[in-house]
């Protein structure tokens, strides 16, 4: 069977992950990759090697990758996530050679805009109809569930572009609902697609590396918090972890990379340290592991860093909403009600004075994840 797998972007960190794992499930005689905007001309899984097509032109694209960890006055003009505003005409560009490249199954992998191909549109009519399945992580956030955050980062010029295009893309994001097979991250995302898109879905979490199924729990930890995921404001939220930590001058390993790492490391006090991203899978858990909890307030889908935390035994300063409801509870960390300076102080002065069973929490998250 000829697969087209599809994925908003090729870029590091906890959806490509899944993405390679859905790759792995899936049985074809030749494949291809595409997506909007991609890091590497061709994806290694632990099986295969395989050809990246990307909507924009190789040239554009290679502008793109140029520019997103610099702090020229060009790099806030070509970031790869002002491609929001280009999102409609980049779709109908990729779907197009997803057509010619005729397979005859396509494997949606969507958390913004991947969703959106032409031959799943509700009024669709064309000849080409291969057999759709989408593993929805996330309705399109800056749109839905993030929008208010968006508008209160966005500066300059696009603010005013990028509140005129919402309603666009919300009414042309609601038409594309014709898949054979829907699948979702969490309880929450599922709720979600029903309430925005009417659609039925399964719930199949994404999978854990296998160095946290065994990890042996540390009941001394070192003396250190830890921040993992991307290195941006939007969403993550990580300035405002920042500045707590700047407040309350505890030690915070960031492990991640991101296209806002510049300007988050010049914020950042001495107290701080930025490690990159851990690409070994045992290197990453043994630093987790030790750690004294994981601090993340994003409004996770699901929350890899979270559950592989929670594995380790390590409790989690979390968010109040989406799915991090589904995996904290008071017995394996703490959900903070909002992400105002002085709540995010005051929640992490009540987290400390309770001690929590390191043993308890792992039972817990190997029963949720099975394993």
């Amino acid at each position: 069977m000829r697969i087209a797998f599809v994925n908003c972007r090729i870029m590091p960190w906890g959806v490509l992950n899944v993405f390679k794992d859905l790759i792995e499930s899936e049985n074809f005689a030749e494949t291809k990759i595409f997506t909007l905007f991609s890091d590497r001309k061709v994806l290694e899984t632990r099986k295969w090697n395989i050809k990246v097509i990307t909507a924009l032109p190789k040239r554009i694209n290679k502008l793109f990758l140029k520019f997103s960890k610099k702090r020229w006055i060009l790099a806030s003009i070509l970031d790869y996530r002002n491609l929001m505003f280009f999102y409609i005409p980049l779709m109908k560009v990729l779907s197009r050679k997803i057509k010619k490249y005729n397979p005859q199954k396509v494997v949606i992998s969507s958390f913004a805009i991947a969703k959106n191909l032409n031959f799943c549109k509700i009024d669709y009519n064309w000849k080409f109809n291969p057999q759709t399945m989408l593993y929805l992580h996330s309705p399109m956030q800056y749109i839905w569930s993030h929008y208010q955050e968006y508008t209160q980062k966005i500066t300059w010029y696009k603010i005013k572009i990028f509140k005129a295009i919402t309603p666009r893309l919300r009414n042309r994001d609601k038409k594309f609902i014709k898949y054979d097979e829907v699948f979702v991250n969490s309880k929450y995302t599922a709720n979600l697609a029903k309430e925005i898109y009417k659609l039925n879905s399964k719930i199949k979490y994404p999978k854990i590396d296998d160095s946290f199924s065994n990890i042996t729990i540390n009941t001394n930890p070192n003396n250190y918090y830890i921040y993992v995921g991307r290195l941006v404001k939007f969403v993550k939220e990580l300035d405002k972890i920042i500045d707590l930590f700047n407040e309350i001058q505890e030690p915070l390993i960031v492990m991640g990379s991101g296209p806002d790492e510049e300007y988050l490391k010049s914020i950042a006090k001495e107290n701080i340290v930025f490690i990159w991203r851990i690409q070994d899978p045992v290197e990453k858990s043994k630093i987790i592991q030790n750690a004294k909890w994981l601090i993340n307030i994003t409004k996770e889908s699901f929350g890899i860093c979270t559950v592989e935390a929670l594995l380790a035994g390590v409790p989690v300063f979390a968010y109040n909403d989406w799915a991090s409801v589904e995996l904290v509870d008071s017995d394996s960390g703490i959900l903070v009600p909002n992400k105002n300076h002085e709540t995010l102080i005051k929640s992490f002065s009540q987290f400390i004075e309770k001690s929590r069973d390191r043993q308890k929490i792992q039972d817990k998250a190997r029963k949720l994840t099975g394993l």
